[in-house]
């Protein structure tokens, strides 16, 4: 016999269950509309480095503009590797992550005294100094870029002629990353990265080392950026310096603050959102009136700032809306809903 907390706990439990069971299922039911499991495959890889964003600007507090850097010089590293060195692609991709966590743990410590926008500014300095310097090497193809083979499909080469495994590897790497975000955020790790955003002089005069962590919370984050650009670059054959631009960045942190940068599913909720939305404005209006996609999708998102300044999870945690669904469909009691 199950008390009403367990049977809360387990409905919860069994709706993600069917939600991710939507997702596997949704490229069997559309194989023959690769259009739509691109879409999803963008969704996924873009989520993931909104997550990998929010880790250090949600959870940290620390408002970076350089997460597109991570994830180009991630990409650009494992097909270094790939294309020189003929290296296997699933051991580029960490070795890639090693190097890029690496590069930013240097290059960022001493930037980490600085705070407000100064530290935003620096991060937006280094990825241009990371793109001008990949596009004025030889060596890495300066403004053609790097192109990778094409040939027979082959998993051991991350090569696939069909989409679909390449949705599948997409679909286990956006929950891999939201399950590592969510373990560090109930972990004394995530409490002290808490801690650290809500106040740095509080969290020193109770032994936790702002640098520290925020070095840490840099490494992993600029990791998993740069796994992301690894799949990106395999996915696309090709990678060039337009990945590094700083609206790729933005575009990184949109679904973490719409979604609700103070919530580890909010990248997801607002990757879902976002993404869809703007895919569709393209489709439905991008043909006829070209620009008007851009703009409705603008004015989308100044409303859900203006009006939900917390997000859309931060609307809802405090809602009628949840409170109904968390008594009528999910089974808690009135008094632990208000509670």
């Amino acid at each position: 016999m199950f008390d009403l907390s367990t049977t809360y706990n387990r409905r919860k439990t069994l709706l993600l269950g069917i939600f991710l069971l939507v997702l596997v299922l949704l490229p069997v039911v559309f194989y023959k509309n690769p259009y739509l499991v691109n879409v999803f495959i963008v969704i996924f890889y873009t989520t993931t480095m909104s997550l990998a964003w929010n880790l250090l600007g949600g959870m940290t507090g620390q408002n970076s503009l350089g997460h597109a850097a991570y994830m180009g010089l991630g990409a650009y590293i494992a097909c270094l590797f790939m294309t020189k060195g003929g290296m296997n692609p699933w051991l580029a991709i960490p070795v890639s992550m090693v190097f890029v966590g690496l590069i930013a743990g240097v290059v960022f410590y001493p930037c980490f005294l600085l705070k407000g926008p100064y530290f935003t500014l620096v991060s937006i300095a280094f990825g241009e100094t990371i793109r001008q310097f990949m596009l004025n090497w030889e060596f890495a193809g300066k403004a053609m870029g790097i192109p990778l083979p094409y040939g027979e499909s082959s998993f051991l080469q991350f090569r696939f002629h069909s989409k679909l495994p390449y949705y599948y590897i997409a679909l286990l790497m956006v929950a891999g990353v939201y399950l590592l975000i969510r373990k560090i955020s109930k972990s004394r790790l995530g409490f002290a990265l808490k801690t650290i955003r809500e106040d740095e002089d509080v969290a020193n005069a109770i032994g936790i080392n702002p640098m520290k962590y925020k070095v840490i919370a840099l490494v992993i984050s600029s990791m998993i950026a740069a796994m992301a650009g690894c799949f990106y670059a395999n996915y696309n054959r090709y990678i060039d310096c337009d990945l590094m631009l700083q609206s790729f960045s933005t575009e990184f942190i949109l679904p973490a603050v719409i979604g609700g940068a103070a919530f580890v599913e909010g990248p997801l909720v607002g990757g879902i959102i976002l993404l869809t939305l703007s895919e569709w404005l393209r489709n439905k209006f991008g043909g006829n009136l070209p620009g008007i996609n851009l703009i409705l999708y603008a004015i989308t998102l100044l409303c859900i700032i203006r009006f939900r300044p917390a997000g859309i999870l931060g609307w809802y945690s405090k809602s009628k809306a949840k409170e109904w669904i968390d008594c009528k469909i999910l089974g808690k009691k009135a008094e632990e809903a208000e509670a």
